[in-house]
């Protein structure tokens, strides 16, 4: 049943949407969840898979801080691996292919299962703004609802249109309805609008594929998943398929260029330099031939392929051409065809770290309407914005997570203190502590925030406070037990009198299960930990530096034109960025160590 009354409205019902109502929820207030298609949650519009560089990482955090993404994603997996398991274990990431329809119903009945959620079908107009302050929304057809927060994930809905040549469509994707109005109200506001594209590939029939000219990946049975809770495994993996362009796709291409919406001037927004369009890619990097192309199952059935390295704004003749000159798709059907699509987002950097707004109080906003792209980042965001929303309404400290403890820490910290001009993704390279920021130590990290912000319950945070006191017993253990240079072991690794076992562990040439035994839980943690405990330390040392310039707090009411000897361009960027802490301020593009300086001078002498 509909009321006019809530706790927190959340708007939109994608991946940021998902997260951040689970999260308000979790804290037993009533949510209702406003989205234009019910039928459509956490609908995956572009590729059929979660996680990835970095992004696998993400997920896994939100799972850490009690978040679903992970949850639901194992659910509906129907092939996982772990990425970079060549490099570092720095960069190993998770990667799972989704069913998307069995991804959407999960979470479809795990909303309606919730009663402190209300699933309404409605578009939001506007704010209900008083004093600067929100409290509601304005929606087209029950009207106005009013709530203690609101949270806006909007995803790219907001005034969006999708092109392909000059054929121009004011939808959302795959031709759902968009939202009209809202960008257009939130400007009336003075939040500072921008326009960002992106663009999703065409969907092939299998039936029309000819598989003798791909090459077809080959995955085992594994034990792999995103969430600590889940004990799902896969006994059999779906394949994904491996071809490329050719030299003709390179010529169609290059021939029709000016039809292409985005070389042809007709679109405005920028778009994501890590994931370009073909067209893009072949623009750019002319002395390349071929690309590399993959064939993606959309669901477990395998009827529908989504062909991921064709992203493209090309009109549909011209797509025609580019898809059959693809190898493999000489005879292909095409179930939809690729296009790019333009929306309205607002500037990140009004934001706080908590995602809420600084125009507005009481307003929060996650996901791609603030500058960012992909399932993961909306999700995160929503996740923390849920979550600092349920602490506003109940007058507790705000989540903010150290970029030291989490790539969500860096992913929200980079938006809210640089803004950002195109879809911002994650990659490992933004992470400067990213050997701390692994896949395997999540738990480690971010259990104290989820227990501190009531998202895992006291049994689950000493559950992660005993496996890793374990993990150090054994490692002390290690440390204070040596190996008979005739026992077995030491026979097979010719180790001489005299050395522990912890030393011998950290040969990189040693098999972990040879010390630790085919059955021990936590291998990859003591492994990782004592083969890389030098630069494991270095890093430690070097967060703990920012840790300090991080404890060091902001005046919310400091007037920068009383700080003497600014430079005007810092004086600027701080007024308006607004930093919380003197080691945000010091990543302001623009702000030198020497304005640093004067701050701290400043910030002494107003204690004094």
């Amino acid at each position: 049943m509909i009321n006019n009354q809530y706790d927190a409205i959340v708007i939109g019902g994608g991946h940021a949407g998902i997260e951040a109502t689970f999260s308000l929820a979790k804290r037993n207030l009533n949510v209702a969840l406003i989205t234009l298609n019910k039928d459509k949650l956490a609908m995956l519009p572009c590729n059929p898979s979660i996680g990835g560089s970095a992004k696998g990482i993400i997920t896994r955090e939100i799972d850490a801080l009690g978040g679903v993404q992970g949850i639901f994603a194992d659910e509906a997996m129907i092939q996982i691996k772990m990425l970079n398991t060549s490099k570092g274990p720095a960069v190993w990431s998770l990667r799972a292919q989704i069913d998307k329809d069995k991804y959407s119903d999960i979470i479809f009945k795990a909303v309606k299962s919730k009663k402190n959620v209300t699933l309404i079908e409605d578009e939001v107009l506007d704010l209900i703004v008083e004093d600067k302050k929100c409290i509601g929304v304005e929606t087209a057809q029950h009207g106005k609802l009013y709530s203690k927060a609101t949270v806006m994930t909007t995803g790219v809905y907001m005034n969006s249109r999708i092109l392909r040549g000059t054929d121009i469509k004011n939808d959302g994707p795959d031709g759902e309805k968009n939202s009209s109005i809202l960008s257009k109200n939130l400007k009336k506001y003075g939040f500072e609008l921008q326009r960002l594209k992106t663009g999703t590939p065409c969907r092939i029939y299998t039936d029309s594929i000819d598989f003798s000219k791909v090459e077809k990946e080959l995955l085992d049975k594994t034990e792999l998943c995103f969430s600590s809770k889940t004990n799902i495994k896969l006994d059999e993996q779906t394949s994904c398929f491996l071809t490329h362009t050719t030299a003709k796709t390179k010529e169609i291409v290059l021939k029709n260029l000016d039809k292409s919406s985005l070389y042809s001037g007709i679109i405005i927004g920028v778009g994501p330099r890590y994931c370009p369009s073909i067209e893009d890619k072949i623009v750019r990097f002319q002395d390349k031939e071929t690309h590399h192309v993959f064939f993606e199952p959309e669901t477990a059935r395998g009827d529908i392929m989504y062909i991921n390295g064709l992203s493209t704004s090309m009109p549909i003749d011209v797509q025609d051409e580019m898809i059959r000159s693809v190898p493999g798709l000489e005879n292909a059907r095409i179930q939809k065809y690729g296009y790019a699509i333009e929306y309205d987002a607002i500037n990140p950097l009004n934001l706080y770290k908590s995602l809420e707004s600084k125009i507005i109080e009481n307003f929060f906003s996650a996901g791609q309407p603030n500058g960012t792209s992909g399932y993961e980042e909306a999700a995160a965001q929503g996740l923390i914005a849920g979550i600092n929303a349920a602490n506003k309404i109940e007058n507790l400290p705000s989540l903010e997570i150290k970029r030291s403890d989490g790539y969500i820490g860096v992913l929200i910290d980079d938006i809210v203190t640089k803004g950002t001009a195109e879809p911002y993704r994650m990659l490992t390279s933004r992470a400067e502590y990213r050997l701390l920021l692994r896949n395997d130590n999540v738990d480690e990290r971010l259990s104290k925030y989820a227990y501190d912000n009531k998202m895992i319950s006291i049994e689950e945070y000493e559950a992660v406070n005993k496996k890793y006191e374990n993990i150090q017993n054994k490692i002390e253990e290690l440390k204070n037990k040596y190996v008979s240079s005739k026992s077995d072991i030491g026979i097979k690794y010719n180790v001489s009198n005299g050395q522990s076992y912890l030393k011998l562990l950290s040969n990189p040439a040693v098999n972990p299960k040879d010390i630790l035994g085919e059955d021990y839980p936590y291998i990859n943690e003591i492994t990782i930990q004592v083969r890389l405990y030098g630069y494991l330390k270095k890093q430690e040392t070097a967060a703990e530096k920012m840790v300090r310039l991080e404890n060091l707090k902001l005046p919310e009411d400091i007037n920068y034109n009383e700080v003497e000897n600014l430079a005007t361009e810092a004086r600027q960027k701080l007024e308006k960025i607004r930093p919380t802490t003197i080691g945000q301020a010091t990543r302001i593009s623009g702000i030198n160590p020497a304005d640093i300086q004067m701050l701290m001078f400043y910030l002494n002498n107003r204690k004094k």
